[in-house]
């Protein structure tokens, strides 16, 4: 098998991250991470493509020069803002009575075929949920399969065609081209469900700087997903206003106190004004203000899972993003509000140094296995007539020499 080369990037309204790997014969092999901050993207859209794009070039050319290797098509990872999903069903006659790659590829341009979306509106993404192969449900690889009739549910990820045209202007009159394109929160299955914690009800939330992301899956079928205009960049704004603050003020005043703020609060021998760095912070003001914005998240977090119509039906949330999880005492606070079992993931239970980069990586592997699934690129329509978006699909993950993914899984059997 020949080594591709697998180039994603993760679009984050605080952190770009963009992962290198090459595709061997056995296994996805991570070359490089590297991230750098988000300029041009703001509530997970992107709003300027042209500040933007100086940011993903410097990027881009750091991992060539790191690997040696030049990059020319990238999967790009985008939030679930102005994002709509919905399940089909589609079959298939196999021609040679077993499963093959061109079978799997009818399927998917069938179901694109099957529904209908406005002119305003582009299919960005199918993802495959299981097979029925001669009535029988299969859910691990189906290729060389015996057989004579073939099921795919599938689940179809629509967007609007304005906001995924910003990302192919930014790529315009660059060396480098946009070959497929996946939701941010959905890549987030292949982290944290396994076969044990997927049954059932589960939601995912990811927390992040401008937004928070949340996608219910049933059975490891994703239903719903949503997103909420409020992140952590919400809370930096609330100290630097009620502070007399500038923004990155208090972005620092928030990072350095963040962990142990409710004790500083609640020790009496210690004055009301603590010095941060050089800067000094009324501590009951950091305590109420932080409380308060993250209240309010949780708040708009209930809401939207209640508003997907299986709130009673939900076995467990899971919750991660650099948002809010670095909070003292956080997943005590986050249990107490959340009548649902809830598991929150910070970034000693991943494993690794910057937990900004997990989706990167992710998106990595998805295409890792859809390449291996289809053994070639199948075309689905995007913005324009004439642009062709490359589809592939799922998740595993290295930094270094840590295997991320198996440390995840081992995590979560550890609580389920």
């Amino acid at each position: 098998m020949q080594q591709d080369i697998i180039t994603s990037i993760d679009f984050g309204s605080k952190k770009l991250s963009a992962t290198i790997a090459v595709r061997g014969k056995e296994d996805l092999e991570i070359l490089a991470v590297k991230s750098c901050k988000s300029i041009g993207i703001e509530k997970g859209l992107l709003v300027d493509s042209e500040k933007c794009k100086e940011y993903v070039l410097n990027l881009l050319s750091e991992l060539e020069i790191k690997t040696g290797k030049n990059i020319k098509g990238i999967s790009i990872g985008i939030s679930s803002n102005k994002i709509r999903i919905t399940e089909t069903t589609v079959i298939v006659d196999l021609d040679e009575d077993k499963v093959k790659s061109y079978d799997i590829i009818k399927a998917l341009k069938k179901a694109r075929n099957s529904i209908t979306i406005s002119n305003d509106e582009s299919i960005i993404d199918i993802l495959i949920n299981f097979y029925i192969l001669d009535g029988k449900v299969i859910h691990k690889d189906i290729l060389n399969w015996k057989g004579k009739r073939l099921e795919i549910n599938l689940t179809l990820v629509i967007a609007e065609k304005k906001e995924i045209q910003r990302y192919y202007e930014l790529f315009k009159d660059t060396k480098y081209n946009i070959d497929s394109i996946k939701l941010n929160i959905l890549t987030g299955k292949q982290i944290f469900l396994n076969e044990k914690n997927s049954m059932g009800y589960i939601a995912l939330v990811d927390i992040g700087a401008g937004i928070t992301e949340i996608a219910l899956f049933n059975n490891g079928i994703p239903k719903s997903v949503s997103s909420i205009p409020i992140g952590g960049n919400n809370i930096t704004n609330d100290l630097a206003i009620c502070g007399g603050f500038s923004f990155l003020e208090a972005d620092n005043i928030k990072k350095i106190y963040s962990s142990n703020y409710k004790a500083l609060y609640v020790d009496d021998s210690i004055p009301d004004e603590t010095e941060v760095g050089t800067i000094k912070v009324s501590k009951k003001l950091f305590y109420e203000v932080v409380n308060a914005r993250i209240e309010e998240i949780l708040s708009h977090i209930n809401m939207k899972l209640k508003n997907t119509g299986h709130y009673d039906r939900i076995c467990s949330i899971i919750l991660y993003g650099d948002g809010i999880n670095y909070f003292e005492d956080i997943s005590e606070i986050i249990r107490k509000f959340f009548k649902i079992k809830t598991q929150v993931v910070r970034k000693k239970d991943l494993g690794i140094k910057n937990s900004e980069n997990i989706t990167s990586l992710a998106i990595a592997k998805e295409v890792y296995d859809r390449l291996n699934l289809l053994e070639d690129n199948v075309i689905i329509p995007t913005n324009k007539s004439n642009d062709k978006i490359n589809e592939k699909e799922h998740l595993h993950n290295i930094e270094g020499e840590n295997h991320i993914l198996k440390k995840v899984k081992v995590f979560f059997d550890k609580i389920f």
